[in-house]
């Protein structure tokens, strides 16, 4: 069996190309980072959140658990 890919057909190469510049200028690109940015950011915000969270939910218990003692 060979293992050689075959080129992309046709309709690939235009899906690929359609619309979409093929070198992005430094504006483009300046700003895909300032996207990703800002979602990577978000994503941590959410997950400092979610450990805030769940460590004042286990200290809510402890407090609990250790009063009725």
């Amino acid at each position: 069996m060979s293992t050689k890919k075959k080129p992309p057909t046709k309709p690939q190469l235009h899906a690929a190309n359609n619309g979409v510049a093929v070198e992005l200028s430094k504006e483009a690109i300046a700003n895909l980072t300032g996207y990703f940015d800002v979602l990577i950011q978000m994503d941590f915000a959410q997950k400092q959140r979610n450990e805030r969270k769940k460590d004042g939910t286990l200290q809510n218990n402890s407090k609990n658990t250790s009063d009725t003692n």
